[in-house]
């Protein structure tokens, strides 16, 4: 399933370029699944709520490896569109879309700045937390707003921080990802997503659970039973190794100050007002 690409790029590579890689690099380099916060259950979440109609089509931008984009392909009758800058990325995307079975997915070249899509184009637009990676996150939620349709729906699945990290670790996860990475809230996300002709009808809050050392290295184990790692030389595959096992670890430090929420946006609802007498889910005690 990998392609000639990544074999290419793993050949040429040396010890001392992984480990300058950043995260996203790394991610189509070893194919890790690198999906949303929440798994397949976020996504299947997403489809639950935003129920897009059968033959609308659905968008999502920052697909990366393709896990987000193939798993909603496989729950929807509609053609369904993945975005990516990173060419590695989209070429395993097809492939592994391709090996499962699932022929209603594309994969596409493109930059959330400036999506090469008409306007109101797509039912669904799905951004998981990329937007957090784009310079200009207004410019971003802008783009997605041109490209949904009426009634159509934005999914966004941003990270941010319930308590402000400690400013060191900060400071490398930003090296790791390599682009800015501000102390956001759940408050500054609903407001760069919200737009004058669209209704927050979803905010379900989620709080990240910290994983045990040994639970990120099984998971290393995992992503290194890949063929096309294996074909690499000793000290490559130990580097790679040692490069994603400390981005894991870097990260699970981090989200232990940050949470994330599903978000929907629906655009032009017939009811926009406002909620006054607000509810929560009740429990019935045991008799």
């Amino acid at each position: 399933m990998v392609s000639q690409m990544v074999l290419d790029t793993l050949s040429e590579i040396t010890v001392s370029e992984i480990q300058e890689l950043d995260f996203s690099r790394l991610v189509g380099l070893v194919n890790e699944p690198n999906m949303p916060s929440g798994g397949g259950q976020t996504v299947r979440r997403v489809l639950e709520l935003a129920r897009p109609r059968t033959g609308r089509r659905i968008l999502e931008v920052g697909s990366n490896t393709g896990y987000t984009s193939i798993e909603m392909a496989s729950w929807v009758d509609s053609p369904v569109v993945g975005v990516d800058i990173n060419p590695i990325s989209n070429d395993f995307a097809r492939k592994k879309a391709a090996a499962a079975g699932i022929s209603n997915v594309t994969f596409e070249l493109g930059d959330g700045h400036s999506l090469g899509f008409q306007d109101r184009e797509f039912e669904l637009v799905f951004c998981s937390n990329v937007t957090s990676f784009i310079s200009d996150h207004r410019q971003a939620a802008s783009e997605y707003y041109r490209v949904l349709g009426d009634r159509g729906i934005l999914a966004a699945v941003p990270i941010y921080y319930r308590t402000a990290p400690p400013e060191d670790l900060r400071r490398r996860v930003e090296d790791a990802i390599g682009v800015p990475l501000p102390v956001t809230s759940l408050d500054y996300w609903i407001d760069v997503f919200s737009h004058p002709d669209a209704t927050l009808i979803v905010e379900e809050p989620y709080e990240y659970v910290r994983q045990s050392s040994d639970r990120i290295e099984r998971y290393v184990d995992e992503v290194f039973q890949q063929a096309h790692l294996d074909l690499q030389s000793e000290q490559k595959r130990a580097a790679l190794r040692k490069r994603l096992s400390y981005f894991y670890e870097l990260f699970d430090d981090n989200l232990s100050y940050a949470g994330y929420s599903i978000l929907l946006f629906r655009r032009a609802h017939p009811n926009p007002e406002p909620i006054l007498h607000q509810a929560r889910l009740a429990f019935r005690g045991n008799a």
